[in-house]
């Protein structure tokens, strides 16, 4: 069997920094958790925002907030309410 190689630094860097930006952490925030120098946290974050469906709100749809989409839902009548069925 193969000795267990840990990843990179780098890599693991990378990663903390964007759980902790997707866990709503500003960049100054995450930069202290993670004690990581000034040019590398700057690096991590131009990453972090860089990233296809990455940036602070990767997670959150994006519909929803398009305020020419939600105004043209709400002038055909809004969104739709299904009906609460009772337990039977």
């Amino acid at each position: 069997m193969k000795p267990f190689t840990p990843p990179a630094a780098s890599t693991l860097a990378s990663a903390s920094y964007a759980v902790c930006r997707h866990g709503g952490a500003p960049p100054e925030l995450a930069q202290a958790e993670l004690a990581l120098p000034a040019e590398t946290a700057l690096r991590l974050e131009r990453l972090f925002r860089a990233r296809s469906g990455g940036g602070p709100n990767a997670m959150r749809p994006q519909f929803a907030r398009h305020a020419a989409h939600v105004r043209a839902v709400l002038a055909q009548g809004g969104y739709p309410a299904l009906a609460e069925r009772g337990r039977r």
